[in-house]
This record gives C-alpha cells, structure tokens and sequence, in this order.
C-alpha cells in the first residue's frame, strides 16, 4: 500500500529508475537545483499573464515532477498548464500557491531522504 502522505512515491521511482539509487541521488539533486528557477519562471509567466510561457513552463516542470513520482505536485503542475494552454489565468495565482507548498513538500522529503542514506 503507498503512503499517501508522501510527496515522492518510493516505490514508484525506483521502479522507474531500476533501483538505482546512484540515479535517484542524482535525479533529486536536479531538481533541488532546478525548481527555484522554474518556479521564478511559473510566478514571472503569471505576473506577466503570458500564458504561452505559464503553459510551457509548467509542462516542462509537470514532466520532471512525474518523472520522480511527485504526483500530487506534479497534479498543481498540470493545472497550471492547462490554465496556460486555455489561457485562462484567472485563477493562476491561487494554484500558484499550492504549487509552492507542494513543491517545499517535495524539497523537504528529498532532503531528508538524502541526509539519511
């Protein structure tokens, strides 16, 4: 049974990646690296109400979240996305929000998963 409290679906990913943890350790540290910018870029697209760019964004950070079983961030993600494609940005700001404190789930669960190999 999957924990649902869990941000990263453990079981998921390391089917994923074959159960190299060598490669998690590495998937992590990308993303740790990479979502404060993509996040700047998510934020800027909607201050700017460029939905083309909202839409393109959190495509590419949908895809990086799913690919490390973070569903339910990945889920805020998709959103966005289709509020990019829709252009309809009406509730963006919101979203954008939940976004943030899935993604600070994420960051947390990666940290310590690290700290404690």
């Amino acid at each position: 049974m999957t924990d649902v409290t869990k941000p990263i679906d453990m079981e998921e990913i390391m089917e994923i990646l074959d159960d190299d943890k060598e490669l998690l350790i590495e998937c992590f540290d990308e993303l740790l690296n990479s979502m404060p910018q993509t996040l700047v870029e998510i934020q800027s697209a909607i201050k700017e109400g460029n939905a083309s760019s909202l839409d393109e964004a959190a495509h590419k950070f949908k895809g990086s979240l799913r690919y490390i079983a973070a569903g339910t961030a990945a889920d805020v993600a998709y959103q966005l996305e289709t509020m990019g494609k829709e252009e309809n940005l009406s509730l963006a700001d919101n979203i954008f929000s939940t976004l943030c404190e899935e993604c600070e789930k994420v960051k947390d669960f990666m940290e310590r998963y690290k700290a404690g190999i």
